[in-house]
């Protein structure tokens, strides 16, 4: 089964009780499709979307618990109710081997890995430190409206093949740019497991119109 992760960025339409509004949505909208569903909020916001539907982290930092101001420590992650973090988007990029460090960290604490890659060639180095899934997303077609699987299908083919060919295990996701079911299904078709959407869902006037819709592609 596919997998659908909604990135709630910092919206002001995702956070606080908005927030735990769209996690109500998310867990009706997987039971009733049961397509898994994963929201990723603001770190604050953790523990009202956790008591709802499977969440991550936005971000996670690979130090040890101690002295580290401003950190999300993996640890206080979990604790707050989050199953994993997404790393390296394209809105908050980390240098590769903070990325090994982190997804070593969420691996000692039985936590996800799910890391994003700009193109094939990245997404290719990423594999090699075995995260449990590699996003691929053009930044340019972030918030574009225009899906990756129809304007760059080629990038989602190639992912693909790089990824398994490193490492068979890491499971690829499609993301920038998709926000109907069809574009879901065009990216399942080209490969990938599942995919990663943020506006087309936080931002919609109808989002469980558009969540149910997106996992109509699965």
């Amino acid at each position: 089964m596919g997998i659908v992760i909604l990135n709630f960025k910092a919206y002001a339409e995702a956070i606080g009780e908005k927030s735990e509004e769209l996690a109500k949505i998310c867990k009706e909208t997987a039971e009733s499709t049961g397509v898994r569903v994963i929201a990723a909020p603001q770190t604050t916001d953790i523990l009202r979307t956790s008591k709802y539907i499977e969440t991550i982290a936005q971000y996670a930092s690979p130090i040890n618990p101690g002295s580290g101001t401003g950190s999300n420590l993996v640890e206080a992650l979990k604790q707050a109710g989050a199953t994993g973090s997404l790393l390296n988007h394209s809105e908050r990029r980390i240098p590769h081997l903070q990325i090994h460090e982190t997804i070593d960290k969420l691996k000692q604490a039985e936590m996800i890995s799910i890391v994003c890659a700009q193109d094939e060639d990245e997404a290719r180095e990423l594999a090699e430190f075995s995260p449990d899934y590699i996003a691929v997303e053009p930044p340019e077609l972030i918030g574009a409206g225009i899906s990756v699987s129809e304007a760059k299908p080629e990038v989602i083919t190639k992912t693909v093949e790089n990824i398994k060919q490193v490492n068979s295990n890491v499971k690829v996701l499609c993301g920038a740019g998709i926000s109907t079911g069809s574009d879901v299904k065009k990216a399942m078709e080209l490969g990938v497991d599942g995919v990663l959407l943020a506006s087309a869902f936080t931002k919609a006037a109808d989002p469980r119109a558009v969540l149910i819709g997106i996992c109509g592609g699965i």
